[in-house]
Parts: structure tokens; C-alpha cells; sequence
């Protein structure tokens, strides 16, 4: 029987905890079909692999027999998760739950766009991990796969590797420790929600127990990333490095905007970059050669990516998207990481935190950054 799914929910302060002796994806895959051929949800969100060896897909899933197929938390993002469900939830709610595997920044990424009417939490039943990160995709095509596999740790993501974040906090129902202070013996699951505690009690083939609270069981492990983030912040070009420094950040760009088409809130209809108050006339190009010498071309790449990076700093939940799909290698997520830490420390604001925190350029206050303005 469906059951409809509010965000609002309190959640549980207990640390219920369900238990398995099969593998996370197996015991995840089982949950899936259960609540499917239950009926307890319409279909599932959720990473399949395609035909193509060593490519990925989100997929919506309503037939059970399918879920066979999904990989549950493998470390690859194809597409940001937040992004693809703004797509099915934008214009209007779910009218049917389901449920979808999301990982932290995908679930911090998706409420940043739910509080500016891109997507709706509502009807989710969101089943989350501690995220050990992923591996860029451009990896995952080579001929060694199986060794960049085999040693995953030291092939995630930058992004990943400084994360700090890899505990979900908030709006997800169920957590699966996957990164965590040792390698888990077994499966083990959060139960964060009444709706999750509902679906536990039909799931007879898990053990339920209590147990610490789950920061706790990856407490080393953040210890490790906040170290390199701290590595990172200090090595990535500030703004007293001057504008120099960021031209040679960027001295490869090509333009191409992905990293724009990659990010899970770079959602304007109409990118002002797009439009002719921001594009260069071939006149204006020509002249400036002849002005100072020589010009590049594609022209505005600092200008673009300036102009992103002030607009998205604030909300910005580090996921390391834009630096995977950019096809000169340009490390985009640190140098955005390195602003969004900056900004969001100075507006006090963490992203995706809450429903119930405005997005700092949506309200006014009258006193605010007076230590930095004046």
C-alpha cells in the first residue's frame, strides 16, 4: 500500500540499526524490490549500468524484476543525482512515492534546489551511505578498470577526497555505512524516520539492534578528510593571489561550459552567459587583438567562469561534478570549493543543511558583514 512521504517528518533519535549478512548492494537490492512488490513505493531512483561496458546510468524503475540491475552506491556520479531529480520533480511533486539512492552532496545539492522551487522532496524515500566517494568517469573507461577499482581510495574524486560531509545529516530515512573507521564485517542501515522503521518491520530477513550514533562510526575518517581540505584551501588560489593566478587557473578553459550543464544548480532558464549583453562582438574581439597584440579566442572564459563562480559559491555543496566532466582537466571543484568555503563561512549559511534556511541572496539584512565591508 503507498504511503504518502513529507520531508517535515521528525526524525528518530534513536540509532536503530538493521543488519545483514549479504553484501550492501545485495541487501540493498532486496530492500528495493520489497518496498516495489509491496507496493510501498511506485518505483525507484537509482544507478544502473548500460549496455556500453564501463558506462552508467540513473535510472526510474517501476518494474521489481529489474532492480536485479541497479548497483547500489557504486562509485561513479554519471550525472549528479540532485540534477536529474529536479528533473522529474520541477514542475510539479511526485504523486506516487519512490525511492531513491542518493548520496550525501546529491541530497544536500537537491534541497538547495528544492528551497528555489527546482524539485520537491516530497514522496522521496531517500536511502543514503557514508559516502566513500567516487571515481571520475573518464577512469572507469580505461583499460585498467578492475585496478582503479581494486584501489579506490587512491582514484576518488579531489572533491571527494577533501569532503567533510560524507555522513548524511538530514532527509535521508535510511543510512548504509559504507565508508566507515574499519571495514565493515557486515551490512548495516540507519533507520532515521517512522516510514523507514515501517519498512524495517517487513524486511524479516534483516536483524534489527541498537548501536552508536553514526558520526561515530566514521570519526577517523573525517579526521582524515578535514586534514585535506585543509591541504586544499591553503594550496587553491585565493584572491590575494591576484587576478593573474586565476587566469593561469583557468588558462586552458575552452569555453565549452560543461561544468555549467554538470552542475546540479546552475538551473537559470536563460544563462546570462548565453544572452548578447555578455558576448563578445567579432568587432570588440578584433579590436582588442589589435590593442593588446593578441586575444584568446574562445573569448570571456574568465568572465564565465568568474561569473559562475560568484553566483553558485553560496550554495555550493563541493561535489566535484564540474571538474569530472571537463574535458581539459581543469580542477574546477577545488578553486570552487575554496569560494564556497570562503562565502559560506562569511554568510554563516551551510547548503542543504535545512528547508527552513533561506538562500543568503534571497533575504536582506540590514547589519550584515559590516567586519567585511566596512
Amino acid at each position: 500500500m503507498n504511503f504518502m512521504i513529507s520531508k517535515t517528518e521528525t526524525r528518530n533519535s534513536g540509532n536503530s540499526i538493521l543488519v545483514s549478512d549479504e553484501s550492501v548492494q545485495d541487501s540493498l537490492r532486496r530492500i528495493l524490490k520489497h518496498l516495489l512488490v509491496t507496493g510501498q513505493v511506485d518505483s525507484v531512483f537509482a544507478l544502473r549500468r548500460t549496455k556500453q561496458e564501463g558506462r552508467f546510468c540513473y535510472s526510474l524503475i517501476s518494474d521489481h524484476e529489474l532492480i536485479d540491475e541497479v548497483l547500489p552506491f557504486y562509485p561513479v556520479m554519471p550525472v549528479q543525482g540532485a540534477k536529474a531529480l529536479s528533473e522529474l520533480t520541477t514542475t510539479e511533486t511526485l504523486h506516487k512515492p519512490v525511492a531513491a539512492l542518493l548520496r550525501p552532496c546529491e541530497i544536500r545539492a537537491f534541497v538547495e534546489n528544492a528551497k528555489r522551487s527546482q524539485g520537491s522532496l516530497d514522496n522521496l524515500f531517500i536511502i543514503s551511505c557514508t559516502c566513500p566517494g567516487v571515481i571520475p568517469s573518464s577512469r572507469l573507461l580505461m583499460e585498467d578498470r578492475e585496478a582503479v577499482l581494486s584501489e579506490h581510495g587512491e582514484n576518488i574524486r579531489n572533491a571527494c577526497r577533501t569532503c567533510t560531509e560524507f555522513v548524511p545529516e538530514a532527509y535521508a530515512d535510511m543510512t548504509v555505512v559504507i565508508a566507515s573507521n574499519t571495514t565493515p564485517e557486515n551490512c548495516r542501515i540507519f533507520l532515521h524516520t517512522e516510514k523507514a522503521r515501517i519498512i524495517a518491520d517487513g524486511l524479516s530477513t534483516f536483524t534489527p539492534e541498537a548501536g552508536a550514533p553514526l558520526k561515530e562510526t566514521a570519526a577517523d575518517l573525517l579526521k582524515v578528510r578535514q586534514l585535506n581540505r585543509e591541504n586544499l584551501l591553503a594550496e587553491t588560489p585565493a584572491v590575494k593571489d591576484g587576478l593573474d593566478s586565476l587566469i593561469n587557473f583557468f588558462s586552458t578553459c575552452i569555453n565549452c561550459r560543461g561544468c555549467r550543464e554538470a552542475c546540479p544548480l546552475c538551473h537559470c532558464v536563460l544563462c546570462d552567459y548565453e544572452t548578447a549583453r555578455t558576448q563578445h562582438s567579432p568587432e570588440l574581439i578584433r579590436s582588442e587583438a589589435e590593442r593588446r597584440g593578441a586575444i584568446r579566442v574562445p573569448s570571456g572564459t574568465i568572465q564565465f567562469q568568474l561569473g559562475r563562480l560568484m553566483h553558485i559559491s553560496p550554495s555550493c555543496v563541493s561535489c566535484g561534478q564540474c571538474s569530472d566532466v571537463c574535458p581539459v582537466d581543469i580542477p574546477v571543484s577545488d578553486i570552487f570549493t575554496r569560494a564556497a568555503h570562503l562565502v559560506q563561512s562569511a554568510l554563516d549559511y551551510i547548503p542543504g543543511k535545512s528547508l527552513d534556511d533561506d538562500p543568503p541572496m534571497s533575504t536582506y539584512i540590514e547589519h550584515e558583514l559590516q567586519d567585511i565591508t566596512d
